[in-house]
């Protein structure tokens, strides 16, 4: 591995068409970690898509340089008069050195520039994982190193963490092949990039905020922040007017189409936002633009032509959901009715399924404006899932019946007439180890065929599932819940946790107040049950029917496990009951859930 000559670009295996002036690639690392070879079960556009993956370092323009290939998201370097500025850290801190490393390799003066800022685009992991790499508390005490965001974005880390971090580990590891092998039968990339690196991502709360503009002069270089509600509501973008560069973040998902809607799940994203954003970036008329997945783009024309398609797609899936809802079409209705772009669109280089499609996005403009209910009052209060499964079951005859007609489906390749015939049965019985296998199989067969990242990894993720291969697997929650998110965060939001934890059914007659004295901070919380609700007071208690003495590091360990570890802990010593009796301690958080070590079932259920 070593780096091309400055101005000199080299073509290697893993090249794809481009749009735009040819690239500089200041640095070649020789190897695509996506999947880019021809296979009968990897549809052929989404090969083609990852040839556009090779691992290098582009340099954009005058002190701006691109990592691309190494993780799911870039890495951008922005080298000023007296130090670096770093946009985004990937989602492991293993790539983001291994990128710094190639990045200094480039030029022996890059090692000798101290990093003086690192920019969170967004709260996404893979934008922030990495940063440890990069910057300590230390350092950010000192001043040496600063962490600019959106002032929005704790708020959104504190809500993944605290409230849905489980749910969304499972369906991140679904969406991005996470449990696959790499390869023709697995994953092949992650649309917005080779691959999410699987480790536990770091993360440091950010030191400077703003709302909606900041123009600042970082190592010499003129910034100008701006506020940019996308596909995140905390999403911002840079603008280097001495440089003639747009750094997009990822308003601009890449070489491929938007995720409108994400099928790991998320809040609301709004269209109409997301295409005035691109329409203020295209304002800049920038010579460049640097996205924060997928290679760089310039050329002012070529910018502008991306900018525009991009919107003009954005605008699309939204004005023609809501064209055919005023109809009144629901959410399927809306996927058959619109099923992809118009073709000078569809056939746009930047706009291919790989990671967004239509159909999956045109659901979510229905659900953000009206919400679930499809008009229909036979929706508001239908038949429990499994009496309408075995009701519909039986009026096919029987589960011998609808066996037969599943397989039937599998051998006139119905892949998803089968998929749906083979869940009434597994549905029925999970335990139908012939229903799940029919299920399975005809997942791959969908998945093997779809271009689009996201739905094949959840296909051949939910395949393997049917086939029992994640039963024994380990699950602790996912990284979005990791001990440095929890320090960074106040810890009020950290306890708030506790909230979705309780057991209405257990704690249904309980109302008792749980103190909890910090010994390090020489504060008090109060953890108030009250007949199947808990409310989370910031302040002393002084008549609460327990309290504990403990240390912040203590109370991190505990609430992952409150119910288990409360009572293991006071044996140990390492916390002190100062207030009731062991026995209350025992009835108060024997009304929280126990934490799974399984991951969650999402198509054997």
């Amino acid at each position: 591995m070593t780096p091309c000559c400055a101005g000199l670009s080299r073509q290697t295996a893993f090249d794809a068409p481009h749009l735009g002036e040819p690239l500089d690639v200041a640095f070649d690392a020789g190897v695509n970690l996506a999947f880019a070879i021809a296979a009968p079960t990897v549809a052929p556009r989404l090969t083609e898509h990852s040839q556009r993956m090779a691992q290098r370092i582009y340099r954009v323009a005058e002190r701006v340089y691109c990592a691309v290939g190494y993780a799911i998201a870039n890495i951008i370097f922005v080298v000023g008069d007296d130090g670096i500025v770093v946009i985004d850290t990937t989602e492991a801190v293993s790539a983001a050195k291994r990128i710094y490393e190639d990045f200094c390799a480039i030029d022996s003066r890059h090692a000798q520039l101290p990093v003086k800022a690192v920019v969170y685009t967004h709260n996404h992991t893979d934008h922030t994982g990495g940063v440890r790499a990069f910057a300590d508390e230390a350092q950010l005490a000192a001043g040496s190193v600063e962490i600019i965001a959106h002032s929005s974005l704790m708020e959104t880390v504190i809500n993944n963490a605290n409230l849905v971090a489980p749910i969304l580990a499972a369906r991140s590891a679904y969406s991005f092949g996470a449990l696959l092998p790499a390869g023709p039968t697995g994953k092949v990339n992650a649309g917005i990039g080779p691959v999410l690196i699987a480790e536990p991502a770091s993360f440091l709360a950010p030191t400077r905020v703003f709302d909606d503009t900041l123009d600042i002069v970082l190592a010499g270089v003129r910034f100008e922040f701006r506020y940019a509600p996308s596909e995140a509501d905390d999403e911002i973008v840079m603008w280097l007017p001495d440089l003639g560069v747009l750094l997009s973040a990822e308003v601009i998902q890449g070489e491929c189409l938007a995720n409108v809607h994400t099928l790991r799940g998320t809040r609301y994203r709004d269209p109409v936002r997301w295409y005035r954003t691109i329409d203020m970036m295209r304002d800049f008329r920038a010579a460049h633009m640097v996205p924060a997945h997928g290679r760089p783009v310039s050329g002012e024309a070529a910018v502008a032509d991306v900018l525009s398609v991009y919107r003009d797609a954005i605008q699309f899936i939204h004005d023609q959901a809501i064209r055919h809802m005023n109809r009144g079409l629901t959410q399927d209705e809306l996927a058959d009715a619109i099923p992809s772009l118009p073709p000078h669109l569809a056939q746009h280089a930047w706009l291919g399924e790989y990671y967004g499609t239509v159909k999956h996005s045109v659901r979510q403009v229905y659900t953000g404006q009206l919400g679930w209910f499809d008009g229909d009052p036979a929706s508001l209060d239908p038949l429990p899932r499994m009496e309408r499964v075995r009701r519909t079951v039986d009026m096919m005859n029987g589960p011998e019946a609808v066996r037969a007609a599943a397989r039937a489906a599998l051998g006139d390749s119905d892949w998803r007439w089968a998929a749906e015939l083979a869940t009434l049965l597994v549905r029925l019985d999970i335990t139908d180890t012939d229903a799940r296998t029919i299920k399975a199989e005809a997942l791959r067969e969908l998945g093997y065929r779809t271009e689009n990242t996201n739905w094949r990894n959840w296909y051949l993720s939910a395949a393997r599932e049917l086939e029992h291969a994640y039963d024994e697997m380990p699950f602790a929650g996912g990284g979005l819940a990791s001990m440095d998110v929890m320090r960074a965060q106040p810890l009020g939001n950290v306890l708030q946790r506790l909230c979705v934890s309780v057991d209405p059914v257990l704690s249904s007659d309980v109302h008792m107040i749980l103190a909890l004295w910090l010994t390090d901070r020489d504060t008090t919380f109060a953890l108030e049950l009250r007949k199947g609700v808990l409310q989370v007071h910031e302040r002393p208690w002084p008549n609460a029917h327990l309290q504990l003495a403990l240390d912040t590091a203590t109370l991190y360990t505990m609430l992952r496990d409150i119910a288990g570890k409360a009572p293991e802990l006071l044996q140990a010593g390492t916390i002190m009951l100062e207030r009731g009796t062991i026995d209350q301690l025992r009835a108060f958080v024997a009304c929280f859930d126990r934490p799974s070590r399984r991951l969650p079932a999402l198509a054997a259920r």
